[in-house]
């Protein structure tokens, strides 16, 4: 493991920088024909994806970025939307070479995940995507209430509070996960300007909400594997949404993308692949080799 500004990465940082603002911090572990790009989710960091890293570079190149604005990655006044960060995960992917790519998204990270596929498909193999934002589909009014409750400054992770509250209601199990992510994210929030995180949470959400891919779904032509934990507390949406269940979201998923596979994860939260990450690999690594 390596400490970096007091937190802990389960393997060994590097930095590339993807322009002449951006450094993005990452681990690359393995090798092999194949290279799996994990992009984690709201205001995370790559070291989510350790339980991933530890099995599948085993067969696989594995790369856990951090994306701009988290983790150990530049932090500045970028747009901190989905089409930015997918431009970032564009640029790591030209500047590192990577072919064969199989892109793993969680949550936000789907839907930079699928925004990529859609932009730029000539260098997506395949994607993943757990418990991904962009599948629910919100109306005008929707977004308009939500637009006021983050214009009132009352959001997921706007301060140490808010931070562990919503990393608590993403996690199903009481796993041994969720204190040392809490401790490590309060970290990396403490690492910054609180002004500059709540900027990158406040635009990352609102980004979400602006830049919807639902309607473009069916344009997505790759292979694509969308795991959901069936506990999962913040996706499928229970304030606007209180009677869509994740199984009954799972189904409207069938319909959306040409090739897809769907993989419920019993008992699973919102953080399904760090609770139930051996039966979440198993399922990646069976889709990646079929």
């Amino acid at each position: 493991m390596q400490k970096m500004h007091n937190v802990t990465y389960p393997f060994p940082v590097k930095h590339l920088s993807i322009n002449e603002q951006i450094d993005i911090a990452y681990m690359d572990e393995g090798v092999g024909i194949k290279t799996i790009l994990f992009i984690h989710g709201l205001a995370n960091y790559a070291a989510a994806w350790k339980h991933q890293m530890a099995s599948l570079s085993k067969q696989y190149r594995c790369i856990a970025i951090d994306l701009p604005g988290n983790g150990l990655s530049s932090k500045g006044d970028f747009p901190y939307s989905m089409f930015f960060y997918a431009e970032s995960v564009k640029l790591f992917i030209e500047k590192m070479d990577l072919k064969n790519v199989i892109l793993c998204g969680h949550s936000m990270g789907g839907q930079v995940a699928m925004i990529m596929a859609l932009r730029y498909p000539q260098m997506i193999e395949k994607l993943v995507l757990i418990a991904p934002a962009g599948i629910e589909r919100f109306s005008g009014t929707d977004i308009m209430f939500m637009q006021a409750m983050l214009n009132i400054g009352d959001f997921l992770y706007a301060d140490e509070l808010h931070l562990e509250s919503a990393i608590r209601d993403s996690f199903e199990t009481q796993s041994a996960e969720m204190p040392l992510m809490i401790s490590e994210m309060k970290k990396l929030m403490n690492n910054q300007p609180l002004r500059q995180w709540r900027n990158m949470t406040l635009q990352s959400i609102q980004g979400m909400l602006n830049e919807q891919v639902h309607a473009f779904i069916t344009d997505i032509k790759q292979p694509v594997l969308v795991i959901f934990g069936t506990k999962d507390r913040l996706i499928p949406n229970k304030l606007w949404h209180p009677h869509l269940s994740v199984a009954a979201l799972a189904t409207q998923v069938e319909g959306l993308f040409e090739h897809v596979d769907i993989a419920l994860i019993d008992g699973g939260g919102h953080f399904v692949h760090v609770e139930f990450n051996r039966e979440v690999n198993a399922k990646i690594a069976t889709f990646i080799f079929n």
